[in-house]
């Protein structure tokens, strides 16, 4: 006797699955451009991007500068952008309101030396970094009309051969670059070196952990090595404490609910994975890190994860590229975050924001200000920031598990499929999509854009009135466009009596 099975998804709190085939009620393949923890129940796209490269002169002016790091100063509520000259210097631009309007470029905030992106940070009114082989320079005040001062301090004979971003922590100012950290106890009192870690390590992130500065360490070399974390006061010449961190190179250190959590790039660029690269991501609260969640790569991306990241409503946010087929011609690749809403649900990963813009070269860095995004794509300088209007054009997609309605070994027979939302206005729509037996392409179930409308539900293919296809496995996907929010899918299918 054949058996009718349904099958609600309604939660989406428990993010991006360890496995596609995994039965979980709250776990998906991936999400795209969703807001799935404000309200679990709801999947709420993201606004659209917008183009934000006007330096005031030319829409696309901007782009020379090559801007890679963002900061939203407090001491003057102003963006700032670390870029560079066409000669290659540094060059700090601005924005006198991060949500709109165009970049400016004072002619007093370009340095003598080669910048060096990756470190861009605000101390006792001034902004610091590192730029040509040696020089630490400062940019103040903020308060006032700042200039630039190109040398306040320098690495000595150390030549910077990369650059960590830096950390204020107990009211001092610590800068990391190769495997060790400059330290400023005010604006004008400095001390190189001050803390030197092994040189088989470079320094690639800072966070506050408690009483210490947890400073994450990755391997010279990329092809072996295990990444680590050092606990240390700030104050003493040698670390507290050492902390494996496990293969691979440790990109992105931050803390969220009293833990560290880590992203770590292993092998996802790199040929000695063999195929098998992946994303990790790590926390730690005492003993030794634990693996939370590993995302597999089908073939190298042709990217490295950026250093940036920021840390938002309980949440740790970075940037990375997972290529999803064998081909290299579709990839999984925005601004990703991992958290939770509250206690009271698990830790998730998605992809949280994704540009429509971005080419194949991908992200280069990213930088916020509230809840405003900006995003140097593309390898060209160009930069993308959250539209400051209530604008939907990107699409925002949702793929389920793998689905075989608890039955492994037999066919199905879908009846009936139901997707619900939000009642729907002018300008959104939903579409309802499938594959059975992971076919190569989806199959368009229908759409649904009639406002007031809160469901539809489907029996068939809507376009051509054809049943759905059997199979023993399903993938649904639902593609919101226009701002519409998802709050379910309904599935039900009949277990066939396979001979």
């Amino acid at each position: 006797m054949s058996k009718t099975i349904s099958l609600k998804i309604s939660n989406f709190s428990g993010g991006v699955s360890d496995d596609p085939r995994q039965e979980t009620g709250t776990g998906f393949i991936i999400s795209k451009h969703f807001d799935i923890f404000s309200n679990p129940h709801r999947l709420t796209p993201y606004r659209s991007l917008e183009a934000d490269t006007h330096d005031g002169t030319t829409a696309t002016g901007m782009k020379q500068y090559r801007v890679l790091d963002f900061l939203y100063a407090s001491a003057s509520a102003r963006l700032f952008g670390l870029g560079r000259t066409a000669g290659g210097l540094t060059k700090i631009v601005n924005k006198a309101d991060a949500t709109m309007g165009n970049w400016t470029l004072p002619a007093s905030s370009e340095g003598n030396g080669a910048v060096l992106n990756g470190c861009f940070i605000e101390y006792k009114d001034s902004l610091f970094g590192f730029q040509g082989t040696n020089q630490i320079w400062r940019y103040s005040l903020l308060s006032g009309t700042p200039t630039i001062s190109n040398s306040v301090s320098s690495t000595g004979a150390n030549t910077i051969t990369s650059v960590a971003q830096g950390l204020v922590f107990n009211d001092f100012l610590y800068l990391p670059y190769n495997n060790r950290i400059w330290r400023a106890t005010d604006a004008t009192t400095y001390s190189d070196g001050y803390l030197t870690l092994p040189t088989n390590f470079k320094i690639t992130s800072l966070t506050q952990f408690g009483k210490y500065i947890a400073i994450a360490v990755a391997p010279i070399s990329t092809f072996n090595g295990v990444s680590k974390v050092f606990l240390w006061d700030g104050t003493s010449t040698e670390i507290q404490e050492s902390i494996d961190w496990g293969e691979g190179e440790l990109r992105v250190l931050e803390t969220i609910e009293g833990m560290l959590v880590g992203v770590t790039d292993r092998y996802l660029n790199n040929s000695v994975g063999a195929g098998r690269g992946s994303m990790i991501i790590q926390v730690y609260s005492g003993g030794i890190p634990q693996v939370i969640k590993e995302v597999f790569t089908k073939k190298l991306t042709g990217k490295t994860v950026p250093i940036s990241k920021a840390v938002k409503n309980n949440r740790v946010f970075f940037s990375a590229k997972i290529m999803t087929n064998d081909a290299g011609t579709e990839y999984d690749e925005g601004i990703w975050s991992f958290g939770r809403k509250n206690v009271n649900y698990p830790f998730a990963l998605t992809l949280d924001v994704i540009d429509e813009s971005v080419t194949v070269s991908g992200i280069q860095a990213f930088g916020t200000a509230g809840n405003f995004f900006f995003i140097t794509h593309s390898n060209d300088g160009s930069i993308d920031k959250t539209n400051d209007e209530a604008v939907y054009t990107y699409s925002s997609i949702f793929e389920t598990q793998i689905i075989n309605f608890g039955d492994v070994d037999s066919d199905k027979r879908i009846e009936m499929l139901k997707v619900s939302f939000r009642k729907l206005v002018s300008g959104e729509s939903v579409t309802l999509k499938y594959k059975a037996d992971d076919a190569t392409s989806w199959v368009t179930v229908g759409s649904v854009s009639t406002v007031g409308e809160i469901s539809r539900s489907f029996s068939g293919i809507e376009a051509t009135d054809l049943n759905f296809a059997s199979g023993r496995e399903y993938k649904f996907q639902v593609v919101s466009t226009g701002g519409a929010e998802i709050t379910g899918l309904t599935l039900r299918a009949t277990i066939l009596n396979n001979i």
